[in-house]
């Protein structure tokens, strides 16, 4: 058995790859912003105890952390307009998703990794020593003050291990985008193998691209910790 992999000189093709490619990262960024937004909110509930805030987060980070990715995305994609959140197309006067593919495995993407951040980044907020936050308080910083200027930025710092897994994990379940019709990498990797039935050549290819994007994940983040570490806490 012979690789053959003329069919990447196509210019069909790498159109195809680049723009796949193109919307995977920008799904993968768009992801990552929202699972940080959802995971600074949440732990933020629950660190402070807030009334109501505090269990309604913790039922659904649960909710979210334990039922499969591609079930909530299967739910974002099909179920909500099954109970009537949709628009209408004023072109045809026909009734369409509220959510786009694209739009659903962000939000899919986010609320997934974002329930796991919540628990990464409070998990920082407790590795916290106690002195630096009595330290704060009696500098005169109210408990708002010290959340911000101190325990958030440390735990976040103490965070950034468990989270870099956590990024790694949100750019490999962007690849179920393909399930929704999005015109990912795993989209253009499918017309391709369609049309040249060279399925492992294909195959190979995406997988050596989905290891450099994580590689280059891990690489920006450990260079991250390197700059933003603070002596005396973390590795």
């Amino acid at each position: 058995m012979t690789l053959d992999f003329s069919w990447l000189a196509d210019p069909l093709y790498q159109q195809w790859l680049l723009r796949g490619l193109g919307t995977t990262i920008l799904m993968s960024l768009l992801g990552i912003v929202l699972m940080f937004i959802i995971g600074i909110a949440g732990a933020a509930c629950i660190h402070f105890r807030l009334p109501v805030l505090e269990t309604l987060t913790t039922i659904l980070v649960e909710l979210f952390r334990n039922t499969p990715p591609l079930v909530q995305l299967f739910f974002l994609y099909f179920m909500l307009s099954e109970i009537g959140l949709t628009l209408t197309d004023s072109a045809t006067g026909r009734s369409i998703p509220l959510f786009s593919g694209f739009t659903c495995v962000v939000l899919s993407l986010g609320l997934y990794n974002g329930a796991i951040a919540v628990e990464i980044i409070r998990s920082g907020l407790l590795a916290v020593p106690s002195q630096t936050v009595e330290g704060a308080r009696s500098l005169g910083y109210s408990r708002l003050q010290t959340f911000r200027h101190v325990e958030l930025p440390i735990g976040l710092r103490m965070s950034i291990p468990a989270m870099t897994n956590n990024v790694v994990s949100l750019i490999k379940t962007s690849s179920q985008a393909v399930l929704v019709a999005v015109a990912d990498i795993m989209y253009g990797a499918t017309q391709i193998m369609l049309e040249t039935f060279r399925n492992l050549e294909v195959m190979i290819l995406i997988w050596i691209i989905y290891v450099v994007i994580a590689s280059l994940a891990v690489v920006a983040a450990r260079r991250i910790a390197a700059a933003v570490r603070i002596p005396g806490y973390g590795m």
